[in-house]
């Protein structure tokens, strides 16, 4: 499914230390810093598609590491559910913990 230039920014903010400094470099140059792939080529003297590639290569392991521990996804969850806890009284608190603790165990 493909994604917006924030999407994988957000990933590159969860994921980055998984990858190697050039990596996350090139990573960062595209989709934090929105240069083009051209530019980022000439800046580290490579080809264009090489830079193409590690793009993807980028993608791929980021959306893998996504698939497997959720964390963009688990972090959403509980932002949405803050924001519904703000707007509940005390009452309904109790039923917000019970779904925080599923969220967070993963349920």
């Amino acid at each position: 499914m493909p994604h917006d230039r924030e999407y994988y920014a957000l990933l590159l903010d969860y994921y980055g230390d998984f990858l190697t400094r050039h990596q996350r470099d090139i990573f960062s140059d595209y989709y934090n810093e929105d240069l083009s792939m051209s530019e980022i080529a000439e800046n580290y003297n490579v080809s264009k598609s090489a830079i193409q590639d590690l793009i993807q290569r980028t993608i791929r392991k980021l959306t893998e590491l996504e698939d497997h521990l959720k964390l963009v996804e688990k972090d959403n969850k509980l932002n949405e559910l803050m924001e519904q806890m703000k707007k509940e009284d005390d009452e309904l608190l109790d039923s917000y913990v019970k779904k925080l603790y599923k969220i967070t165990q993963g349920e």
